[in-house]
């Protein structure tokens, strides 16, 4: 499914999307180590969330842009265009239903943002034409980290849960 080359990622967005992992590790650590005191692990789940939702955001910018790019020769598609912005609804969503939801609800929240990077990787490794090569490698690393770190934060959820 990847392309030739999707490994061979320059130096500047490699390192610029590991420390973009950062937020995602540090807050599902946090939130694991925080188990004995509800409140605060709320505050590192949370910021988990709002974390997701604002890389959901990134990508949907990132297909605009592409889309934008491509609309040199022709208009610009509204399938694409609306596509690029249901991350960004989508993670909002889950961030609002995580605040008024149950405790018990959390993993599904979890599960649905982890969803949404998955679908966004997806649409960016199958669609060949529009980006670089080495850009299925990045996403596919970036991609891995972030569902590891919101598949974490569902099983502490659930295992609090129980």
């Amino acid at each position: 499914m990847l392309r030739s080359g999707a490994f061979a990622i320059p130096p500047a967005p490699l390192a610029l999307t590991v420390g973009g992992l950062m937020p995602f590790v540090g807050a599902a650590l946090a939130g694991v180590l925080l188990g004995g005191d509800a409140p605060r692990q709320a505050i590192a789940w949370l910021c988990l969330l709002v974390y997701s939702a604002v890389i959901l955001s990134f990508l949907g910018g990132v297909r605009w842009g592409v889309e934008m790019n491509e609309a040199v020769l022709a208009p610009p598609r509204w399938s694409v265009l609306g596509a690029s912005v249901l991350g960004a609804l989508l993670g909002w969503g889950a961030v609002l239903f995580y605040l008024v939801g149950r405790p018990a609800q959390s993993p599904l929240v979890f599960l649905v943002m982890a969803a949404g990077l998955t679908a966004h990787w997806l649409w960016d490794v199958l669609s060949r034409r529009d980006t670089p090569a080495w850009y299925d490698g990045l996403r596919t690393l970036a991609t891995l980290g972030a569902v590891a770190a919101l598949s974490t934060a569902m099983a502490a959820t659930m295992w609090q849960g129980a």
